[in-house]
C-alpha cells in the first residue's frame, strides 16, 4: 500500500502494531512502504521568498513464520528551509528511525520480545538514540475484530543530545530503563478499522537522582472507501517530564491522507 499524507506537526511515535497480522497462515511476507516528495515557496518579502523542500520516507515489513514474526518498521522525514544557493540561510530538520523487533512464538498467549532500534530528531536536538532489550507480550483479547495486547521488558538507551543552551555542548546519557505498552487493533465494521498504542518508558538517573519518564502514544481511525481506497487520519504525541536538555516537553503530530491498498 502507498499512504499519501499531509502532516500538521512534527513527532515520531513507534507503532508496532503497523506491521503485525493476526492470521493463521504462515511462511509469507507482508508490508508497506510510502515515498512523500513537496517542494514550495512562500513569500517573506518581496525580495525574500521562503523555499521549502522536503522528502519522507516511511516503510512497515514483516515476515510471519508458522511460529514466529520479524517486524521492520522505518521512517524518515527530511526539511530544509530557503534552500536557495543564493542565501546562506538555510535551515535544515531531519528525523528518522529504524526498528527491528523479534515476536517469539506469537500465537500463544503469553509470547516473548526481542527489539533493537535507532533514533534520531536534529530539530529537537537529539542527535542519536539506540536501544535493545527484551519482554513479554500478553494478548488480553484476541478476537475475529478486536485484539488487545499488553506488553513489558527492560532495555538499555542511550541518548546523545546537542544542548541549545550556550556552553552546555554534547549531553549523554546511558540509562536501563523499564518498557510498557498497551495496544489494541478494532474492526468497528466493514468500513472502519481503529488502531492505538501507548508507552510508559522510565529509568533511574543517578545524575539527577530522579527517574526520567516518558510518555507517548499513537492512535489512528481508517476509513475504507472502497476496496482500493482508505482514508487515515492520527494523532501521536510524546511527553517527557525530565528531558536530557531543556526541549518542548510535550510534541504531538496530527497526520490526514488517503491510502491505496494492494
Amino acid at each position: 500500500m502507498i499512504l499519501l499524507v499531509s502532516i500538521a506537526a512534527n513527532a515520531q511515535i513507534l507503532n508496532i502494531e503497523r506491521a503485525r497480522v493476526e492470521q493463521d497462515s504462515s511462511n509469507y511476507f507482508t508490508g508497506r512502504a510510502d515515498f512523500n516528495f513537496s517542494m514550495f515557496n512562500r513569500n517573506a518579502g518581496k525580495n525574500n521568498p521562503n523555499n521549502f523542500l522536503q522528502l519522507t520516507f516511511n516503510s512497515d515489513a514483516a515476515y510471519i513464520s508458522e511460529k514466529h514474526s520479524y517486524l521492520l518498521l522505518t521512517y524518515y522525514n527530511y526539511l530544509l528551509i530557503n534552500y536557495d544557493s543564493q542565501t546562506e540561510r538555510n535551515t535544515i530538520a531531519s528525523n528518522g528511525y529504524a526498528h527491528f523487533r523479534v515476536n517469539l512464538h506469537r500465537q500463544r498467549r503469553l509470547s516473548y520480545e526481542l527489539f533493537t532500534q535507532a533514533q534520531s530528531d536534529r530539530a529537537r536536538g537529539l542527535e542519536l538514540r539506540g536501544l535493545a532489550g527484551a519482554g513479554l507480550r500478553f494478548a488480553i483479547l484476541r478476537k475475529e475484530n478486536t485484539n488487545l495486547f499488553i506488553g513489558s521488558g527492560v532495555m538499555h538507551e542511550y541518548e546523545k543530545w546537542q544542548s541549545p543552551e550556550e556552553g552546555e555542548g554534547i549531553l549523554i546519557s546511558n540509562l536501563p530503563k523499564l518498557t510498557n505498552y498497551i495496544s489494541n487493533k478494532s474492526v468497528l465494521n466493514s468500513h472502519v478499522t481503529t488502531e492505538a498504542i501507548v508507552y510508559y518508558q522510565t529509568g533511574y538517573d543517578n545524575k539527577i537522582d530522579a527517574l526520567r519518564n516518558r510518555v507517548s502514544g499513537d492512535a489512528n481511525l481508517v476509513f475504507k472507501l472502497n476496496n482500493t481506497l482508505s482514508f487515515r487520519t492520527g494523532f501521536n504525541c510524546t511527553f517527557e517530564d525530565k528531558p536530557i536538555v531543556p526541549v518542548t516537553r510535550f510534541v504531538y503530530a496530527i497526520t490526514n491522507g488517503v491510502q491505496v491498498n494492494f
